[in-house]
């Protein structure tokens, strides 16, 4: 049997151990969706879709599809959702879906990014214009930030160290002056916190 001195043995270790692991050598754009676990509630005619992206930094989706009798007398784009999350409430035109519904979609984080180097060539530097990197930077992640609409709904959704809060969801549908409401009292869906991918 050969002896191997530890001394030997040291360095390769050593070496071994400073191998990055491939989160550490990823370079995920910010809007990679780490979970994209989603969550569902129906009430009444309303389905309320919820998927956690990264709950490291709140980032979620939130759909809300509408299949109610409105639509029987409306284009799925002459629709509008009133969606009240936490108290700030949005009122905001439908979109006609591929699942025989009308909805309305919200993303509380960045989406469309695209990677930014140094001295981009020609065919990367849409979109890096005025972007200024550090010296010695390999490049960084320009993305579009939530709309206007989407910071106020979103506003009470997640804490200061961004944990998701249980989400208390109100909903309703108006088209032309009439209003699919609950008669007034709103549909209801409640969300609890979601801060892990289990």
């Amino acid at each position: 049997m050969t002896k191997i001195a530890l001394s030997t043995l040291a360095p390769a270790m050593l070496a071994a151990a400073l191998i990055p692991t491939a989160a550490e050598a990823s370079n995920y754009p910010p809007s990679y969706a780490v979970c994209g676990i989603e969550d569902h509630i129906v009430t009444g005619p309303f389905e309320l879709i919820k998927e956690t992206v990264d709950p490291s930094d709140g980032h979620a989706y939130l759909t809300v599809a509408y299949d109610g009798y409105l639509r029987d007398w409306y284009a799925d784009d002459d629709i509008n959702l009133w969606i009240r999350l936490n108290g700030h409430d949005v009122f905001v035109p439908a979109s006609p879906g591929t699942y025989d519904d009308a909805y309305a979609f919200f993303d509380s984080g960045p989406r469309d990014c695209r990677w930014c180097p140094p001295n981009p060539p020609e065919y990367l530097a849409g979109g890096c214009e005025g972007v200024t990197l550090p010296p010695y930077s390999s490049g960084t992640w320009v993305c579009n930030e939530p709309t206007a609409t989407e910071q106020h709904l979103f506003y009470w959704a997640f804490d200061e160290w961004d944990d998701q809060n249980a989400w208390d969801i109100e909903v309703a549908a108006e088209a032309n002056g009439q209003w699919d409401s609950n008669w007034g009292n709103n549909f209801y869906g409640r969300f609890e916190p979601r801060n892990s991918c289990s």
